[in-house]
């Protein structure tokens, strides 16, 4: 925006050279690009700043708004332009009528008449500054609207009075139909649904945007109608992009014009031309207004100001800031907190941070001292999260598999069952069907990598992922961490010498196992769907799948993809997967590192072979062996397993392999029998196991 020194300087003069001011404003927050210096006949030197505004500061589009920020910057007293304001009503009413039938776009519009007037060119004073930024003069009605627009920020428009049907405006929607030949010459065809000004039988104008021709002001013109009005700003810019038009007034109100300069803007319009000469408007203004404004007050505490500036402020500095900006302030929490109410012309402070920047800008960030970055961990490091990220990452890929990065949007799935379809988090204004939700589960997303490899040729696969997962929790999204991992085919190749071997359950169970024990050595426990879930799970083998629990705690699952879906899906082979919860390996990283020491002394390997019921699950008996209460047990393993003859029907024998061994000092027969006897009692009670040579 082009910003006249001298016209800068009758609202507000700090004293200073331009050069200065435009230091203060690029370091308050408005960037000066430039200062033009251009040369009239009559004055030599014209200093013009050229200041860039961001898209969030319409409030700035104008004279009157830089001038309020080098009032604040410099604490200098801001001088508003002095005119005869008018009341509202009066003699206006009969000279024209308003109204508005769309109040949700144009919350409110206002107008004044001027009978009698006589267009002509404007002062030469005006003409300058109107040059100045960039504008033509045209006339004086036409010039004046202008000038108003550069100085207060309030666009304006002046229509003639006699060319509207009925001396009345009407501000609607275009009908099917309806065309208009704008102010610039083109025709344009009015899109369905793009707001108007029109009289009693056509539009006039293209709300907040260009007049037309059918109601232009030139030297013939009498009676004049000014506009003021308040546009809904998205509305504006939807019908600037849609006609392919943009003007300097839909410039400013796609970025919000302060409803409450509408009134001002008229009477200073009408104190101008009266001062050229022209008749004083009629008395009165016609103002047709949705609502009466409301106040808004945002909450600002002292300690999280000095906390995001990285400099102590006290509580007289930031209600001294404020208050340069307009702001007032009142204290409602101690020395702390304080609640400010916000100027109309101010839409963009809405939260606490906003006005934590403007008491930043006002007070100085040049006087932020230079400090070092705070450190987040004495001894340096990652937090927790990314330390268990790195330890997931390096276990699994040690193990062979790859990592891939999924899109966490997703669409409706096969996966889900239609219970957890209604938990699915929804995405708002999707662009396709294909990403109109988040992800419950990472394991889709590796299927479907998976699949496109496969297409490829590659038929060998291991993939897992690190990522987050979304569910809805009493109506609220939540977000989790997970950790997925899936397998097709062999992690080994073949070679000359050994051929390779598919991956089955017991290597999923393997690599989930290697996982959990680089966290802390837990323990991985798997439990056996529930009949009736594994049935209605179709994507899980019914049975070769299970929950993988943790020192009593359910954290993921694990098993094997259902041969139809895979099947479904192309796979040649069987497909394993496990998904765990990564929050939980979080929570546990605060061991991973620590350092345990060889055994000194040795172990001893002891079979038993319980014989129980068929129907039990092998996790229900290591979970009994476990909890035997063994302190010398150091760990149980699975040799073999037998049913048939010598075995009575419903009954299988088991043959485990228990590990004993003693911190302190090599075991003793008689402590290695006990200790075997001690798990047996333990499978006795826990699983109705017999052993050979018990009593029948």
């Amino acid at each position: 925006m082009q910003v006249p020194f001298e016209w800068l300087k009758s609202f507000c003069d700090p004293g200073v050279e331009v050069e200065d001011i435009a230091q203060r404003l690029t370091m308050g927050g408005l960037e000066v690009e430039g200062i033009q210096h251009e040369a009239t006949e009559d004055q030599p030197v014209v200093p013009v700043l050229d200041v860039y505004i961001t898209p969030n500061r319409g409030d700035c589009l104008s004279i009157l708004g830089a001038a309020r920020e080098v009032s604040a910057l410099y604490d200098v007293p801001l001088q508003m332009p002095k005119y005869a304001a008018s009341c509202k009503g009066g003699v206006v009413d009969s000279a024209a009528m308003v109204s508005v039938e769309d109040p949700l776009l144009c919350p409110r519009y206002a107008a004044r008449v001027i009978r009698g007037v006589k267009v002509g060119p404007s002062p030469l004073w005006m003409q300058r500054r109107l040059i100045a930024c960039g504008q033509r003069p045209i006339n004086c009605v036409v010039d004046v609207t202008n000038y108003v627009m550069l100085e207060l920020g309030q666009p304006l428009h002046a229509f003639d009075l006699k060319k509207l049907a009925g001396e009345q405006i009407v501000v609607r929607l275009a009908r099917d139909g309806e065309s208009l030949t704008t102010l610039d010459g083109n025709a344009r065809v009015l899109p369905a649904g793009t707001l108007v000004i029109a009289d009693a039988i056509r539009p006039v104008a293209v709300a907040g945007v260009m007049g037309g021709e059918n109601s232009e002001v030139t030297e013939l013109t009498e009676d004049i109608l000014l506009e003021a009005a308040h546009f809904q700003p998205l509305s504006v810019r939807r019908t600037a992009r849609n006609l392919g038009m943009r003007s300097e007034a839909s410039y400013r109100f796609e970025r919000f014009v302060d409803p409450e300069l509408v009134l001002t803007a008229l009477d200073r319009a009408c104190q101008l031309l009266e001062d050229m000469g022209l008749p004083p408007a009629l008395d009165g203004h016609i103002d047709v207004r949705a609502a009466e404004p409301k106040e808004r007050s945002v909450a600002i505490r002292v300690s999280r100001t000095s906390a995001l500036l990285g400099l102590s402020v006290s509580l007289p500095d930031v209600v001294e800031c404020l208050r340069r900006l307009g702001i007032t302030t009142q204290v409602t929490d101690g020395n702390d907190k304080l609640v400010a109410l916000i100027p109309s012309y101010r839409p963009d402070l809405m939260l606490e941070e906003d006005l934590v920047e403007e008491v930043g800008r006002i007070y100085g960030y040049e006087k932020i001292p230079e400090t070092l970055p705070h450190s987040v961990a004495i001894n340096g490091g990652d937090n927790a999260n990314g330390e268990a990220r790195t330890l997931v990452r390096r276990t699994l890929a040690a193990c062979g598999l790859q990592e891939v990065v999924c899109h966490s949007l997703t669409g409706p799935r096969a996966w889900d069952t239609p219970s957890e379809a209604v938990d699915t988090v929804l995405v708002r204004n999707v662009l396709s069907a294909e990403v109109s939700r988040l992800r419950r589960s990472l394991v889709p997303g590796l299927l479907e990598t998976a699949r496109k490899n496969l297409a490829f040729g590659r038929a060998h696969m291991g993939l897992f992922e690190i990522g987050a997962v979304w569910h809805l929790q009493d109506g609220e999204p939540v977000e989790k961490s997970s950790v997925a991992c899936l397998l097709v085919g062999s992690l080994t190749p073949s070679s000359w010498r050994r051929t390779s071997e598919n991956s089955d359950f017991y290597t999923i169970r393997a690599v989930a196992g290697r996982l959990l024990q680089a966290f802390g050595k837990l323990s991985l426990q798997i439990e056996p769907l529930s009949h009736d879930l594994a049935m209605s799970l179709t994507r899980f083998h019914p049975g070769r799948s299970g929950h993988i629990v943790v020192n009593g705690v359910e954290i993921g699952i694990i098993g094997e993809l259902h041969p139809a879906m895979a099947e479904q899906l192309g796979f040649r082979e069987r497909v394993y997967f496990f998904e765990l919860d990564g929050d939980f390996l979080v929570s546990n990283s605060a061991t991973i590192g620590q350092f345990v020491a060889l055994p000194r002394f040795p172990s001893v390997n002891r079979d038993i072979a319980p014989r129980i019921p068929e129907a039990l699950s092998y996790s229900t008996v290591e979970r009994a062996v476990l909890h035997a209460g063994c302190d010398l047990l150091a760990g149980v393993r699975l040799t073999d397993l037998y049913t048939g003859e010598h075995i009575a029907k419903g009954f299988k024998s088991l043959t485990l392999s228990l590990s004993l061994r003693s911190p302190e000092h090599t075991l003793s027969d008689v402590e290695i029998e006990n200790a075997v006897e001690q798990v047996r009692q333990s499978l006795r009670s826990s699983c109705s196991a017999t052993f050979a040579g018990d009593p029948v």
